[in-house]
């Protein structure tokens, strides 16, 4: 790891040199912290440039750097606050970031902390605690939860160090976090002693760790609720029967073919998938776009009377994105009954039965529930599928459906079910490993 550091180091350097581009080349994350897991590690090297040059010169002329250093390696560009440059040598990913050489406090970027996060750590973490990290992080990457990337959701490796300088252990960790209760705080430099109240107000999260070299940032700002609580309840399944496998992330084995197809029968072929190409963006960005549109055609659906149990977005981040829906049922009765308004709103009455007398679609009713009006009207849609089709047909965005991402349904897309669904899942391998994780449905350390 030191001989690739001390490499790629040197080629930014001479590049920058030759772009005539001032900057200090760094080494950040947790390759410098030395609490990077073995054979699972980043090198984080960042781009120091003077705060003359601006946002849009951060970027063009830090990345083209980068670029142009790193020529020959496969290059992707990620997106947190601005764009960075992600590679991999020798099999190790490589993160080139570009920031600001501030002063502590005098942010002009989110990537600006970040040095100063390695020489807290570097200073407040005892060396014996590096290994506590590490297996902080290894039972959170084992569990599902580890990355603060969109995503995954979940906890970021400055966190975890937070976490172990706060609790001093991995297994004192694991035992407090049994019993939180939210909204759990941790303020290691004690910003807000006496103040507690003022930092409530400030953050919303459920769970609150104040950034040690910001007082006005949350490091747990990224975690969704789920991902916290699946924390939570990996960490009681652990101490009730301790296992190296709680470290060791599980390969999920697709289903074969056949046996999907059972398992969607015994379902009542209940799937929805909506399969659609590549995204020209980011891939940070692509997960947001995903999980927006994912949350829409939930809701559409739930409006029209549809029960979605649950859904989930997949992605090979190249060329193949699916949207998967699970429905109680996929179709629904002809006729619903609806409610309007109380018999004591007169004027309300009044305008609910001269609409639905002699409507098309009324065919029962109008008749008093107990003391509302109420009538039995036909659906005007009954497959969950053919209202997908109809409402994204031309992009969807009237729906909900994400910026980026309703230009690729417009162009192509196709809404998968029965045969169609399993004749995807036999010829995409990759998505049918996401496929059987949903249908399993449980987090893998239990089994």
């Amino acid at each position: 790891m030191n001989r690739l550091v001390e490499e790629l180091n040197a080629k930014l350097v001479r590049e920058a040199e030759r772009s005539r581009l001032h900057v200090e080349v760094r080494l950040d994350g947790s390759v410098a912290k030395d609490t990077w897991l073995k054979g699972d590690a980043d090198i984080d090297i960042f781009l120091r440039v003077p705060t003359s040059l601006s946002r849009a010169d951060l970027e063009t002329r830090c990345l083209g750097v980068a670029r142009r250093a790193l020529k020959g390696y496969p290059i992707i560009e990620r997106f947190a606050e601005h764009p960075y440059i992600e590679t991999h040598v020798e099999s190790v990913r490589v993160n080139v970031v570009p920031c600001y050489n501030v002063s502590k406090g005098q942010w002009r970027s989110a990537t600006d902390r970040t040095p100063f996060h390695t020489e807290y750590v570097i200073t407040h973490l005892d060396p014996s605690q590096r290994k506590e990290v590490r297996l902080l992080k290894a039972f959170l990457k084992g569990v599902g939860v580890y990355g603060a990337d969109v995503k995954v959701s979940g906890f970021s490796g400055m966190l975890c160090e937070t976490l172990i300088m706060h609790y001093r252990s991995f297994t004192k960790t694991l035992e407090q976090a049994q019993s939180w209760k939210t909204p759990v705080t941790i303020d290691l430099e004690h910003y807000y002693a006496g103040r507690e109240g003022e930092m409530l107000d400030l953050f919303e999260e459920p769970l609150i760790v104040i950034d040690p070299v910001d007082r006005g940032r949350n490091l747990a700002a990224s975690i969704s609720r789920r991902r916290l609580w699946e924390f939570v309840a990996g960490a009681r399944a652990f101490s009730t029967k301790p296992s190296r496998s709680f470290f060791v992330a599980r390969k999920i084995t697709p289903l074969g073919t056949a046996r999907f197809r059972q398992e969607m029968q015994r379902r009542g072929w209940n799937l929805l998938a909506i399969e659609l190409g590549r995204v020209d963006t980011v891939v940070d960005v692509l997960w947001s776009q995903l999980y927006r549109t994912e949350r829409a055609l939930r809701n559409l659906l739930k409006q029209e009377d549809f029960n979605v149990t649950r859904s989930a977005s997949w992605s090979n981040e190249q060329d193949l994105n699916v949207i998967l829906l699970e429905l109680e049922s996929p179709t629904l009765p002809p006729m619903r009954k609806h409610l309007g308004p109380h018999v004591v709103r007169s004027q309300a009455s009044q305008l609910f039965l001269r609409k639905h007398l002699g409507e098309g679609r009324t065919v029962s009713g109008p008749w008093v529930d107990d003391d509302r009006w109420a009538v039995g009207q036909l659906r005007e849609t009954t497959d969950a599928a053919q209202f997908i089709r109809s409402k994204i047909r031309d992009g969807g965005r009237h729906v909900g459906v994400a910026s980026k991402i309703a230009p690729v349904l417009k162009r192509r897309h196709r809404v998968l079910t029965g045969s169609e669904l399993a004749d995807f899942y036999r010829r995409n391998q990759d998505a049918a490993e996401f496929v059987t994780s949903f249908l399993k449905g449980r987090p893998a350390w239990l089994g």
